[in-house]
């Protein structure tokens, strides 16, 4: 069902990557119960997602690297206000560009915003 749902989505072209935001827990490690609107504060402010889908021009420019970064799957680390963020079926999505990958996360649950 979810690759029916990938064919749904808004396609990224040439070198930009479409992003779904990682979802925190609902509780603090303390166990206090998050409302809805402090996981979208959160969310926001978070800026570790998991790759969806890439462009057929992704890490293809070797002036500006020889390897790929990360793949679909990866959970990776981007700037606060990069991309273009919009919604698709009441659910967060953004599409950023190749070089805008900082770092990929192993483990997004370690990562706290800021």
């Amino acid at each position: 069902q979810e690759a029916q749902m990938n064919k749904e989505l808004p396609k990224p072209q040439g070198y930009r990557m479409l992003l779904k935001p990682w979802e925190p827990s609902d509780k603090s490690a303390g166990g206090i119960i998050f409302s809805e609107q402090t996981r979208d504060m959160i969310r926001f402010a978070c800026v570790v997602a998991e790759v969806i889908d890439m462009g057929s021009e992704c890490y293809k420019d070797m002036s500006k690297s020889s390897t790929t970064w990360c793949k679909p799957g990866d959970y990776v680390l981007t700037g606060k206000y990069v991309g273009l963020k919009f919604k698709y079926e009441n659910e967060d999505y953004s599409i950023i560009n190749d070089d805008e990958v900082v770092a990929v996360v192993p483990n997004p649950s370690k990562i706290k915003h800021r």
